[in-house]
């Protein structure tokens, strides 16, 4: 389509995840997370605007996902699902989303993480798609930018006591303040990250730490994906120097890690937190297994 955002499979800079990939294009604001939506600025860089679209062709991009290897072994790619939309956006039709799952459980050794901030229609999509089960490498996640947003986790326990187990992700980014109502009680992955961009809103160290902590509570690992600006992160504004450059040198001299530098970096209090969940390690060891017995 001429002129229109070919954004269909990326390589991402999305620390948790190793591809995008996007069957739509396009969404609508719904809460206070949506202010300065990432994806509608890229939109506004290409003809065709923010508005909804559907790529069907897209469908057969998940052939391009194969492991990604390592010296240590291959591992199984993690792809955000419609980072530039919505799966469950309400202009999307239950049949479109169930040849996205179709073409999603056909791939049993990729990981597939769909992220939304619709959680009351995935809850009834789901109760109706999934009686026997979501397919195990389908992730699912909400969005919990504050307390409000939060309420989304409820919806997520309410699919999984419908439907039965799968991996739960929550998302607590852009956090624009404290998240402390909600337990992660049965939540598996935790993604924590502030907001980023030329009208970022703050994002302070507590918060940071308070969900940190609630989510080892509660037994979910945390990925800390970034403070979103510089100003956020405590160990810049404590660091020695005028000038960026002597900031960090000075937090490179100490070992502290600086990227994603465009988005304030990811170290707090000394160290990075990209922890993988029990899930994850046993899609590894299925893949590692199957690879083996075709050896």
């Amino acid at each position: 389509m001429t002129g229109f955002p070919t954004m269909t499979v990326l390589k991402t800079r999305i620390s948790c995840f190793d591809t995008t990939w996007n069957p739509a294009f396009g969404c609508d604001k719904v809460s206070a997370g949506c202010a300065n939506c990432y994806a509608e600025a890229i939109a506004r860089r290409f003809h065709g605007g923010f508005h909804l679209r559907l790529h069907p062709e897209r469908l057969t991009d998940v052939r391009k996902f194969g492991p990604i290897q390592t010296p240590d072994g291959p591992l199984p790619r993690r792809v955000f699902v419609n980072s530039m939309s919505d799966l469950f956006h309400e202009g999307i039709p239950d049949r479109f989303i169930d040849q996205v799952i179709d073409v999603i459980a056909a791939r049993p050794r990729t990981i597939f993480i769909v992220l939304t901030k619709r959680s009351a229609r995935m809850l009834s999509y789901g109760a109706r798609r999934w009686s026997e089960g979501v397919p195990e490498n389908l992730w699912l996640g909400v969005s919990a930018e504050n307390n409000r947003a939060a309420t989304r986790i409820d919806d997520l326990r309410a699919l999984r006591q419908s439907v039965g187990p799968f991996t739960a992700y929550v998302n607590v980014e852009p956090l624009l303040a404290r998240v402390d109502r909600h337990d992660y009680g049965t939540i598996d992955w935790v993604g924590i990250g502030g907001e980023s961009g030329p009208r970022a809103r703050p994002c302070q160290a507590e918060w940071v730490r308070e969900v940190i902590g609630k989510a080892h509570h509660g037994g979910a690992a945390v990925w800390f994906k970034h403070w979103g600006r510089w100003a956020n992160n405590p160990s810049w504004r404590e660091a020695r120097g005028r000038t960026q450059k002597e900031r960090r040198h000075d937090l490179e001299t100490r070992g502290l890690e600086l990227r994603p530098e465009e988005q304030g970096g990811a170290t707090i209090d000394g160290r990075t937190c990209e922890e993988l969940t029990a899930a994850y390690m046993k899609m590894v060891a299925a893949l590692r297994t199957d690879i083996d017995m075709t050896a």
